[in-house]
């Protein structure tokens, strides 16, 4: 082996052991040479040739081994770096399915506020709608107040009597009633009297229903009362009330 070739071979060890690995042409060139340059001050020193096969063989070994050691820390730096990014797009990835969580557990309770608001609303139309029916159903029996009373009759200007009052009102309504109040009482749809509502009719009767007025609300009723008195307003237990029915929602 040359000497020339030795030298270059034990600076490039020298430099690689002394240093770290260059990372650019530029710098091997520039710090190689000076090692190469250490190198030959050292063969020119009178210093064997199986001496320095030696030396080159301890270097060779050092350099091999710092070469392994470094490329083990490069491996593991990579390995790290792949951890670190792995654990990134996994934080990422649940904050991710975090906000997406909340997002929809925010439009269940958006969406159940909205049903519940919507049911609300529907409700309370429908119970609008059917107090509504039941006041134009009085309204359009209060306009015959005073109107006389007449056995047997049933009509609303020229006289009526009790039932034939209350069974013609409800005509108006599409309402097909019984004649007799007795026979109203049982096909209506009996209630207690603490439950009575506008637009439902009071029973009266000792001994068995014999008269039938048209709840009005306040405690008052509209009925065909006598042929003194004919269609008026009374409160609604001027009698003790015998029951309660109704024929409307």
């Amino acid at each position: 082996m040359s000497k020339k070739f030795r030298a270059m071979l034990l600076g490039t060890c020298i430099f690689c052991v002394g240093g770290a690995i260059p990372v650019s042409a530029a710098e091997f060139t520039s710090d190689g040479q000076a090692a190469e340059k250490k190198a030959e001050d050292i063969f020119s020193d009178g210093t064997s040739e199986g001496t320095m096969n030696e030396l080159v063989e301890n270097i060779v070994e050092i350099t091999t081994a710092k070469a392994e050691e470094y490329m083990e820390e490069v491996q593991a730096a990579k390995e790290a770096a792949i951890e670190k990014e792995e654990q990134r797009k996994a934080e990422e990835a649940r904050k991710k399915a975090e906000e997406a969580r909340k997002k929809a557990e925010e439009a269940r309770k958006k969406a159940e506020e909205e049903a519940r608001k919507k049911a609300e609303e529907e409700a309370k139309k429908a119970e609008e709608e059917r107090l509504a029916k039941r006041q134009e159903i009085v309204d359009f029996a209060l306009q015959f107040e005073g109107n006389p009373y007449v056995y047997g009759g049933t009509s609303l200007t020229n006289g009526a009597d009790c039932s034939g009052f209350v069974m013609s009102v409800f005509k108006e309504f599409g309402y097909e009633l019984p004649r007799v109040a007795s026979a109203q009482m049982e096909a209506s749809e009996l209630k207690a009297v603490e439950e009575i509502e506008t637009g439902d009719l009071v029973f009266y009767g000792d001994y068995g229903i014999d008269h039938v007025a048209l709840y009005i609300g306040d405690g008052k009723i509209i009925h065909a009362s006598t042929s003194a008195t004919g269609i008026k307003i009374s409160d609604y237990d001027y009698r003790q009330p015998a029951a309660v029915g109704t024929y409307l929602e």
